[in-house]
């Protein structure tokens, strides 16, 4: 190939790099072109979108407005005819107002009277309370000096049973005492003729179902709760036993002193080999031990 051929090579491959790079810039141009068509094109619709939107809003607001401005009108004539209606009585007003501040200078004279009066009722109400206050104090000494004397009442009846039931017993042995002397002087002092005298005289004789109490247990007698109107007599013989702690039978009471109801005997201990001094506390009668008929009891030996 010569030189001008080799020249022609070349610039045929220049003109088609050109040509080539003129084709890519009107492509990517157009391309360009179509998008920014297409862009400026949904600018367009939305801004007429927004333009409609706009035009619907301002005829609302308008349509608000314009109602508003009516209500506004009806509200401001309403006002008008209420200002009216208030300043026909506003003088109604400060005519109340006269009649009332001379109802009020009276009320104060007569508030005066009644502020002295209130203060003398409360003078006299505070000497109530204190008056009520000191009777309060002697309602509480009276109750106190009350209970002070039941317990005192209290313990002079315990005093006066202890007395009934010591002169019971004394008396007990004052009548077994008599009773005694009077065998010995019956019988001149002979020992014989006092057994056979006791053995004369048989056990009374004691109903069915005789129940009562120890009251009191001083020395070798016992007084119990029952007498003449249970069917006791002189010489009956009861047993006594407790009930308390599993039971236990104590011994026997000789009836010496009867009384309409409640009497007064002399305690034998179960155990006849034993006397009582040597007996435990356990095994002596103690108030509220049952009396009663246990056995068949027999004359006194």
């Amino acid at each position: 190939m010569t030189w001008i051929g080799k020249i022609l090579s070349v610039f045929v491959l220049i003109i088609g790099v050109a040509a080539m790079w003129f084709m890519a810039t009107v492509y990517t141009a157009r391309t360009n072109w179509k998008n920014d068509r297409d862009g400026w094109q949904n600018l367009y619709k939305e801004a007429e979108k927004a333009r409609l939107q706009e035009q619907t809003d301002y005829r609302t607001n308008k349509d608000a407005l314009e109602r508003r401005i009516v209500a506004e009108g009806t509200r401001s004539k309403g006002l008008k005819d209420e200002i009216d209606k208030l300043a026909g009585s506003n003088k109604q007003v400060v005519d109340v107002n006269k009649q009332q501040n001379k109802v009020l200078t009276e009320s104060d004279v007569k508030a005066t009277d009644l502020q002295a009066n209130l203060e003398a009722l409360a003078d006299e109400s505070k000497k109530l309370r204190d008056r009520m206050g000191l009777l309060e104090k002697e309602r509480q000494q009276l109750v106190i000096d009350r209970e002070v004397a039941l317990k005192d009442k209290q313990a002079s009846d315990n005093l006066a049973k202890q007395a009934v039931s010591d002169k019971l017993i004394a008396e007990g042995k004052v009548e077994s005492l008599n009773t005694q002397v009077a065998e010995l002087r019956s019988t001149g002092g002979n020992a014989s003729a006092l057994v056979l005298n006791s053995f004369g005289k048989p056990a009374a004789p004691l109903p069915d179902g005789i129940r009562g109490t120890v009251t009191d247990f001083k020395g070798d007698y016992v007084a119990i709760s029952i007498g003449i109107d249970a069917g006791l007599t002189n010489g009956a013989v009861l047993d006594i036993f407790r009930s308390e702690g599993g039971g236990a039978y104590l011994g026997t009471i000789v009836v010496e002193r009867v009384y309409p109801k409640e009497a007064v005997g002399k305690f034998r201990p179960a155990d006849a080999r034993r006397s009582i001094g040597k007996l435990r506390a356990e095994e002596l009668p103690k108030v509220g031990d049952t009396v009663g008929k246990v056995g068949i009891s027999g004359p006194l030996k």
